[in-house]
Formats: structure tokens, sequence, C-alpha cells
């Protein structure tokens, strides 16, 4: 066997034994965020359904879902520093985690992120948006928040 040979088997070999342990370690801060991608994911996929993007809106809640589910887990595990949550995870988020299960957590954090993204789509003071306007209106947010970017 040739010394370039060995050489790339162990370069090959070494990078294979890395892969795993360096993908399954997620650092306290990497959790955290998690909560800001969940918040984010959510309120883009309530404006990706009110915008008539199917794809778009299933593919945003099952990024957020997951995302979530990761967070509380960890959260629940205490792998987040109280530093991280302070700087990275949403407030209103954060106060939402009351209940039962994660499931019921996320269900609360979805009902809320929805409002949140909704806000304006409606309706602004008193003048009220027919369907037309509303899906306009949350197109040009979708777009505006760069929720195309989410979880790809």
């Amino acid at each position: 066997m040739s010394r370039n040979s060995l050489t790339l088997k162990i370069v090959a070999l070494s990078g294979v034994l890395l892969i795993p342990v360096s993908a399954l370690s997620q650092t306290s801060n990497e959790y955290a965020q998690m909560a800001k991608a969940t918040w984010s994911a959510f309120e883009c996929s309530s404006l990706a359904y009110k915008a008539r993007l199917p794809d778009e809106q299933e593919r945003l809640f099952r990024f957020g879902y997951e995302q979530g589910k990761s967070f509380i887990s960890a959260l629940l595990d205490q792998k987040i520093a109280q530093e991280d949550l302070s700087q990275e995870a949403p407030t209103i988020l954060l106060l939402l985690l009351q209940g039962p299960t994660p499931d019921f957590m996320l269900g609360r954090i979805y009902e809320s992120a929805q409002e949140s993204a909704l806000e304006g789509i409606y309706r602004t003071g008193d003048i009220s948006y027919d369907d037309e306007e509303q899906q306009l209106n949350a197109e040009n947010k979708f777009s505006r928040l760069n929720c195309n970017l989410i979880g790809n």
C-alpha cells in the first residue's frame, strides 16, 4: 500500500468518525435558537396558509414543530443555559411554556405565533380587507419576513 493511499484512508476514516459526534451534539445556544426558529416557522406557516401556499404552509409547520419539540426537550433536560434563553428565545414563547405536555405547549405557541403573524392581514384600523387583499397582504408579509429561507 502506498503512502498516499494510506493517508487518504486515514483522512476518510477520520471524517467518518467525526461527523456523527458533531452532528449529534448541540450547544446550549443552538438549542435556544430553536425557540426562535419555532416561532418564526409558525408565523410563516400561518402566512403561507393565508397566502394560499399549501406546500410552504406544511413545510414550515413541520419544521417549526420539530424545532419546538427539540427545544422543549432540551429545556426539560436542562441543556440550555439561562443566558442563552435570555439572548435567543422570544420572550413571548417562553411565557407560553406551560401545560401538561410538549404538544400542548407547542399548540399554545402556534396559536400565539399565528395571531402575531396575521396582525394587519385582515384589517387595519377600521378598514377590513376582502379575500384578495388578505392574500396579497399575507404574500407581502411572507416575503418581507424571508419565510422561504426558514428551514432550508
